[in-house]
């Protein structure tokens, strides 16, 4: 599930919307909802995004994300995540390690569990800070053949903010083919103001079990009125 704290009030859009939609996480792009599926031992992947969001009336933010990560032995896959944003002139670095640990694998028919977790340090003022520290606990269920739904409810807490927060999210996923995944979720937390965020994604196989392209469209229906989007691949080796 997409983690979202801001950094400071200038990047308050990005870092509170593509930030909640698109990680520090190791959900399946570009979902924002975990999913319960975890890498093989020795399986690894490559996947980066880029990202735009724009509250109504201040300036766009940007962000870019790239992560590599790979499954071990005792059924958990761990990864390294470096994201950078801009807003303004302004701009922000992080680094996190996310991880998921598979409790319960249900395969194609059954429904599967997992724990994500994350930590990480971020860096917009000349400094490094811890922030922000999460846990998640993850459902897949296949409701029919090709459709599964997911499901998270999870815990973050943001040092430089002080406060924590109970996250949520919901999404359904539907084969429409061996090659294209469509997508629609909801997600937010317990101090999100306006409701939740709604957003709608789409994955294709450009090479199957290799090579992943994916796009997000996301709304937040509160007083900002805040929009967000990304693109991003995935590739397997």
């Amino acid at each position: 599930m997409t983690m979202h704290h801001p950094a400071r009030p200038l990047l308050l859009p990005l870092l509170g919307s593509l930030v909640m939609m698109a990680g520090p996480a190791l959900a399946g792009r570009p979902l924002a909802t975990e999913d319960a599926g975890v890498l093989g031992a020795g399986e690894c992947e490559v996947e980066s995004f880029l990202g735009r969001a724009r509250e109504r009336g201040t300036a766009p933010a940007t962000q870019q994300s790239v992560q590599l990560g790979c499954g071990t032995p005792v059924d958990t896959q761990v990864a390294l995540q470096l994201q950078r944003t801009r807003q303004s002139g302004d701009a922000a670095s992080a680094w996190n390690v996310v991880g998921k640990t598979s409790v319960v694998d249900g395969g194609d028919d059954d429904p599967s569990f997992a724990l994500a977790w994350s930590f990480g340090q971020v860096r917009d003022t000349g400094r490094w800070r811890w922030d922000p520290q999460a846990v998640n606990a993850v459902a897949s269920w296949p409701l029919a053949p090709r459709l599964t739904l997911h499901g998270n409810l999870g815990w973050s807490h943001s040092s430089q903010a002080r406060q924590s927060r109970t996250t949520w999210a919901v999404a359904l996923e539907h084969a429409s083919s061996d090659t294209l995944d469509v997508m629609a979720e909801t997600f937010g937390d317990d101090r999100l103001k306006g409701g939740p965020w709604w957003q709608l994604g789409l994955r294709w196989a450009a090479i199957p079990e290799r090579l992943w392209l994916d796009t997000s469209l996301g709304w937040h229906f509160g007083d900002g009125r805040e929009r967000a989007a990304t693109v991003g691949l995935r590739l397997a080796f």
